[in-house]
């Protein structure tokens, strides 16, 4: 063996003691008696070996890892918080482990496990059970063990767990949203995509009916229309708004990937954007600026986000983190999909 080969645990089985005792020499953090310090003190010596980062964080029990659990990295609002993460991580000495749930609820259990098995320093759990307004409460049960070992953040409300939340303010982007499309003179306004069962979804539907009640705009339950959150998703809620017969002059797509579904089945059916229909959106991700129009939408300030994000976990582990919920706020991101009708 050499220097490039050797391990903490090889040392520790040559000298007859258990990695941690090796930890203990290297750092010289705890006791360790005379004899089995001149032990492990000459094979160190031996093989002329350093250690590396995981061997001296042994005996801190840090592992400078941070595990983040996403329902779908292919969505663009997931990849892209997921790398602001993971810049700022960097920036703390932290590398991340991307798990991936493909909105498996069964999943979301075994990443939680693995990632208490690997003795992560922290946990980032985004979408699935964290937007779920009722979410599975074994999985609940799951989260709190867990939770009481390892600090786990909540990008999103995790109802009924006792781990630290980051949202972004869905009321607060929905009332600007609206306050924008009605400056624009639009008052038959549809909203596609999502479901009541997902807390963000649930939220700006509320804030949808409250500001145009506010407004004295009639409220239209038929322009309220569920489906995926996708491009297929918002391709679909296009066709039943078609069966409609009277379209909205504006349609607000529940993210960026539904917006993009909206577009496209109005395209087929030679119906312009903005000319005819405005749509807007929700995440302002780098699709926002790629679809043609490029589409005016809601900014969650994913930057901003993860910069929260870590900042929580680092004084989490540092234990000067005194908030358990924090909002990050949102802003207007306006583009050229949107037309006056003034």
């Amino acid at each position: 063996m050499n220097n490039g080969t050797i391990t903490v645990y090889d040392i520790a089985k040559e000298a007859g003691v258990s990695p941690a005792t090796v930890s203990r020499v290297l750092t010289n953090s705890a006791r360790v008696s005379e004899e089995k310090k001149n032990r492990v003190q000459e094979i160190i010596k031996k093989y002329d070996f350093e250690p590396n980062g995981f061997a001296r964080s042994l005996s801190k029990q840090e592992s400078k890892t941070i595990g983040m659990i996403v329902p779908d990295i292919r969505n663009p609002f997931y990849s892209t918080l997921f790398v602001n993460c993971e810049m700022e991580a960097s920036r703390y000495g932290y590398n991340m482990i991307l798990c991936n749930t493909i909105n498996e609820l069964s999943s979301e259990s075994g990443h939680l496990r693995n990632l208490l098995e690997k003795r992560v320093d922290a946990i980032i759990q985004v979408g699935g059970s964290v937007d779920e307004v009722e979410p599975d409460p074994v999985y609940i049960e799951l989260v709190n063990k867990v939770a009481a070992k390892i600090p786990i953040v909540a990008a999103g409300e995790l109802v009924g767990a006792n781990v630290y939340r980051i949202i972004p303010e869905q009321t607060h982007g929905m009332n600007d949203l609206l306050s924008y499309l009605i400056g624009l003179g639009h008052k038959d306004i549809a909203l596609v995509g999502g479901r009541d069962t997902v807390i963000p979804t649930m939220k700006k539907r509320v804030a949808l009916r409250n500001y145009l009640k506010d407004q004295g705009i009639p409220i239209r339950d038929e322009y309220i229309i569920d489906s995926e959150y996708s491009i297929e998703g918002g391709y679909e809620g296009m066709q039943t708004l078609f069966k409609l017969g009277n379209l909205p002059t504006a349609i607000i797509g529940i993210n960026e990937s539904a917006a993009m579904g909206i577009v496209k089945a109005l395209r087929e059916k030679s119906i312009r954007v903005p000319e005819d229909i405005s749509v807007v959106g929700y995440d302002d991700t780098y699709f926002s600026e790629i679809i043609t129009p490029q589409l005016t939408c809601i900014s969650y300030n994913l930057r901003l986000y993860a910069e929260m994000i870590m900042e929580t976990i680092i004084n989490i582990l540092n234990k000067t983190e005194k908030e358990e919920l924090r909002y990050v706020p949102t802003n207007l991101s306006e583009r050229s999909s949107c037309k006056s009708l003034l």
